[in-house]
């Protein structure tokens, strides 16, 4: 808030958001004040100010397998062990898919209580829905569940039952 004396202040331009009353002016919200009929956009923090971005495990040519920005991790779309998606079946390739997801957590200094959202994605909805809900339901901490979403996919692989992608918080 800015206060102090004005008197005939001008309504419009860049000074829309000050307002005189009783000889006294002042501008309530400075972004509001400011933004008000700008011709052009406010200016962007500094880099300095703004949050700072730390990739992860970046190897992939596609993905960095995570992401921080701020406060929040972002996990890349994590599946079972690529060697042993031949002779797994739903609920192994849930539980293999989990703990790559805890150990990349740990990496980014959170854990599964921290889960914000999480997005799984099934190949055959109706026949591996209630195995792989079941492991899920074991890992989740059900005092901290995230939003979920989950849905039937094609996958980038023939043998790839199941991949899950979460977003967690730092603190």
């Amino acid at each position: 808030v800015i206060l102090g004396k004005f008197h005939g202040v001008a309504m419009s331009g860049n000074n829309a958001g000050l307002f005189a009353i009783g000889g006294l002016g002042f501008a309530a919200g400075a972004l509001l004040a400011v933004g008000l009929n700008r011709k052009k956009p406010l200016p962007l923090p500094t880099p300095s100010l703004a949050p700072r971005i730390r990739r992860m495990q970046t190897k992939d040519p596609r993905a960095s397998a995570i992401v921080i920005h701020g406060n929040t991790v972002y996990l890349a779309g994590q599946v079972a062990i690529i060697a042993e998606l031949e002779t797994s079946d739903i609920k192994v390739q849930t539980q293999q898919t989990l703990t790559k997801i805890d150990n990349l957590l740990k990496e980014a200094g959170t854990d599964k209580s921290k889960l914000l959202t999480s997005q799984i994605w099934v190949k055959d909805i109706k026949n591996d829905f209630a195995a792989m809900n079941e492991v899920w339901n074991a890992w989740v901490d059900p005092n901290h569940k995230p939003t979920r979403a989950c849905v039937e996919s094609n996958m980038a692989r023939e043998n790839i039952l199941v991949e899950i992608q979460v977003t967690a918080a730092l603190d």
